[in-house]
C-alpha cells in the first residue's frame, strides 16, 4: 500500500481548526493506515496583538470583531467557541503556546496532541487566556506533566528555536491560512487543502495524491476508546465520528461508555461530555 506523509499547519488561537476537529480526527482514523508520517505544524498566527494588522478578509479589525468572529464559527459548526475572553482582554499572542506545545512535543511527544486538545478547549469552550503563563500551566499541571521546567524552556532560546522551524515549514508549505493540510506522497508530490473543507474534500485529496479511485477505511475506535485519549468532546464530534443525529448522541454515550463513567453538559447550548475515568 502506498502511503504518505501528511502536514498539518494550525494555530492553538485558530477558530476554523477548532470547527475542524471533528473532521480531522475521523479522517485520521480512518485512514491512518495510508499515513506515514503526521506532523503538525504550528503557523503562528498572532505573535503581538498590537502589531496585528486584522484579517480583512473576515472583517476583523479589532478585538471584538474576533469575539464576534468567534461565535458565528462557534454558532455555525456546532463547536461550541464563548469568545467572551476578547472582550475582557484581547489575547496578546498565539507563541507561548505554540512555543509550550513545541517543548511538550520535544520532551513528551505522545501527550503533545493531547495538549493542543486542552489549548483549544481551554480558549474556545472555558474562555480562558492561553497567552499567560498561569493558565499554561493549569493545563500542564492538569496533564501531569512539569509544568514550570516546560514553561521555562518554552520561553527560553530554544523554545523559540523550535517554533521557528514550524514557521520555516509552514512557509514552505505555503500554508498562509489555518487550518491547512498538506498531503506529500512517495514521489514527493502534494496535494493541499485549506480551510475547514467537507470530510468528502479530505478524502478527495488522499484520492488524489495516491492516483486511486477507491479508499480503505479502517473502522473508527469504539467511543470507550476514543474518549480515553481525548476525554472531553463535544455532541457534534460524536455525531460526526459515528455517523449519529444529533438526537442520538445522548444515549449512544451512555450505552457505550456508560452513565456513571461520563458527566454531561451544556455550554451555550450544546451538549458535551466528559469521561469521569480513562
Amino acid at each position: 500500500m502506498s502511503k504518505i506523509e501528511m502536514y498539518y499547519a494550525t494555530d492553538p488561537l485558530c477558530s476554523f481548526c477548532w470547527a475542524f476537529e471533528p473532521t480531522l480526527r475521523k479522517f485520521r482514523y480512518q485512514y491512518a493506515s495510508y499515513i506515514s508520517n503526521d506532523t503538525t505544524v504550528m503557523g503562528g498566527m498572532i505573535e503581538k496583538w498590537e502589531k496585528f494588522g486584522g484579517d480583512s478578509s473576515n472583517g476583523i479589525q479589532s478585538a471584538a470583531d474576533v469575539a464576534k468572529h468567534w461565535r458565528e464559527i462557534g454558532d455555525f459548526s456546532r463547536m461550541v467557541i464563548d469568545g467572551r475572553v476578547w472582550l475582557d482582554e484581547p489575547i496578546d499572542s498565539s507563541f507561548p503556546s505554540s512555543q509550550a506545545f513545541q517543548i511538550v512535543r520535544r520532551d513528551y511527544p505522545e501527550q503533545a496532541q493531547a495538549f493542543l486538545r486542552k489549548l483549544r478547549e481551554t480558549v474556545m469552550v472555558w474562555n480562558q487566556d492561553i497567552s499567560k503563563r498561569e493558565v499554561l500551566a493549569g493545563i500542564l499541571e492538569e496533564m501531569g506533566l512539569d509544568h514550570e521546567k516546560i514553561l521555562n524552556d518554552a520561553d527560553s532560546f530554544e523554545g523559540r528555536s523550535l517554533l521557528n522551524s514550524d514557521l520555516g515549514l509552514a512557509r514552505a508549505l505555503t500554508a498562509t491560512g489555518f487550518p491547512t493540510l498538506v498531503l506529500v506522497n512517495e514521489q514527493n508530490q502534494g496535494v493541499k487543502v485549506v480551510g475547514a473543507q467537507p470530510y468528502e474534500a479530505l478524502e478527495s485529496a488522499l484520492k488524489q495524491i495516491l492516483g486511486v479511485e477507491e479508499l480503505i477505511q479502517t473502522p473508527v475506535p469504539s467511543l470507550d476508546l476514543v474518549m480515553k485519549t481525548t476525554p472531553f468532546l463535544m455532541n457534534r464530534e460524536i455525531e460526526v465520528l459515528y455517523n449519529l443525529e444529533e438526537s442520538e448522541v445522548p444515549g449512544f454515550v451512555d450505552m457505550i461508555v456508560g452513565k456513571e463513567n461520563v458527566q454531561k453538559g451544556e455550554v451555550l447550548g450544546q451538549n458535551y461530555y466528559r469521561r469521569l475515568t480513562v
